[in-house]
Parts: C-alpha cells; sequence; structure tokens
C-alpha cells in the first residue's frame, strides 16, 4: 500500500509542480497555416524597450531605450477559407494500376460521401502512390477530396503529358489510384 501511495503522491507533486514552474507568461497566440508561397502574418508584440517582431518575419521598429513606445498593432491571421462543398467540386477518378475496375469502385464511395457526377477513367499505368492533382486555382477542392478520401499527396496537375491527356477536360481535381 505504501509503494502505491508514495507513487501517486510523487505524480500528484510532479504534475501541481509542473504546472506551477511551466513559465507561462500569458496568452497565446495560434496562427492559422499559410498557403505555399505566402508570407505568414507576423504579430508585432511591445515590450518595454521598443517593438519586436516574433517569427521569422523582419525586426519591427520603435523607440530605443527604456522611455516611452510607439503604438504597435498586431494583424489577425485571416480566417481559412472553408473548403468547397463536395458537390461543387468537379472530381475525376483514374486507375493507374492493373486492377480492373478500381477508379470506378472509389468513384462510387466519392459519390456516397457527397461528391456528384464523379468521372471514372484509367490513367498511365504508374508505379507512384495514389496522388490528389488539381487544376489552377483548385488547391482547396484537392485537399478536400484528399481528406475525405484519405491521400497523403496532393500536386498540381501537370499542363502536359500523358497525365494531362488522361484528365478530363471539365475535372478540377483528378484523382489518380496508384499501387501504394
Amino acid at each position: 500500500m505504501r509503494p502505491v501511495l508514495l507513487v501517486v503522491s510523487c505524480l500528484v507533486i510532479g504534475f501541481v509542480g509542473g504546472w506551477l514552474l511551466r513559465g507561462d507568461d500569458g496568452p497565446v497566440t495560434v496562427l492559422a497555416p499559410t498557403p505555399e508561397g505566402e508570407q505568414p502574418d507576423v504579430p508585432v508584440i511591445t515590450t518595454g524597450g521598443g517593438t519586436a517582431t516574433t517569427g521569422s518575419g523582419t525586426t519591427g521598429t520603435g523607440t530605443s531605450g527604456g522611455g516611452t513606445t510607439a503604438p504597435s498593432t498586431t494583424t489577425a491571421p485571416e480566417e481559412p477559407a472553408a473548403p468547397p462543398d463536395r458537390a461543387d467540386i468537379a472530381l475525376a477518378v483514374l486507375n493507374g494500376t492493373t486492377t480492373t475496375g478500381l477508379a470506378a469502385q472509389t468513384a462510387g464511395e466519392a459519390e456516397g460521401l457527397g461528391y456528384v457526377g464523379v468521372t471514372a477513367g484509367n490513367a498511365p499505368t504508374s508505379t507512384k502512390p495514389t496522388i490528389v492533382y488539381f487544376r489552377s486555382g483548385q488547391r482547396a477542392a484537392a485537399q478536400r477530396v484528399a481528406r475525405d478520401l484519405q491521400v497523403g499527396a496532393v500536386q498540381q496537375l501537370p499542363a502536359s503529358g500523358a497525365l494531362a491527356d488522361a484528365a478530363p477536360d471539365e475535372a478540377d481535381v483528378v484523382l489518380v489510384l496508384g499501387p501504394g
């Protein structure tokens, strides 16, 4: 009984001590993820000696010394855009494997999730894993498809080549099923 009480009391003391000594100095700012190629908004925090910028941005300006501090503003990150409705995404599922009927089966699964008029077809046989491709401006739609169908890779559709030729012109997002 004593060993159990000793372990429990050590855990309680450890949690309470850790909570008290964790060094939490106040509110936490959580930034939304930024799309590729864009610079994130970096909050500016006013300190006693001037303004400092956190993150990987540039250093802010302010007064030097311990006097008055220039007013600072914090730019709130934009709310992430809601993903498009499944019914609004023109989706094509292409089979890049040798398994017959895989694209039609996956297209049926997608329609069961709410995608409308999913096209099924064949892609050039590939050894690459399953990838969701998107046309210009359709990244959010492709990310939704990848999340819904549990696909880890999202890439822009190549402008030319065998895959570009196999992708239906009306499809905004093309899911190419691979062996992996």
